[in-house]
């Protein structure tokens, strides 16, 4: 299944501009902290389920009581956001490598 970016940047960026601020922001200072805010929290929650599936595999690995289902899904889910995670960066440098390359 293939997640459109562009509707996903969307509705996270809508969301964080009404946590943060309660409405849409006009000035390019506000979007742009916006922009790095939602990267921030992104690459946050993808290290959090990367060391959640760390966790559960250390836990699996010394025997202690953990389904391994469980840890397979946590697994899966990791490796999944840091796919999406990789495509966002290499969508976002093929980005800046076309607007560097535009002569004014």
């Amino acid at each position: 299944m293939q997640i459109r970016l562009d509707s996903l940047f969307a509705r996270h960026a809508q969301r964080a501009r009404e946590q943060t601020t309660g409405s849409s922001s006009s000035s390019p200072s506000g979007a742009a902290s916006d922009f790095f805010n939602l990267m921030k929290d992104g690459i946050g929650r993808v290290n959090d389920m990367q060391n959640q599936s760390e966790i559960g595999v250390e836990k699996m690995l010394t025997g202690q009581d953990v389904q391994s289902a469980e840890v397979m899904t946590s697994l899966q889910k990791a490796d999944m956001a840091f796919r999406l995670l990789v495509q966002i960066r290499n969508k976002l440098m093929d980005a800046y490598q076309e607007i560097n390359g535009i002569r004014i």
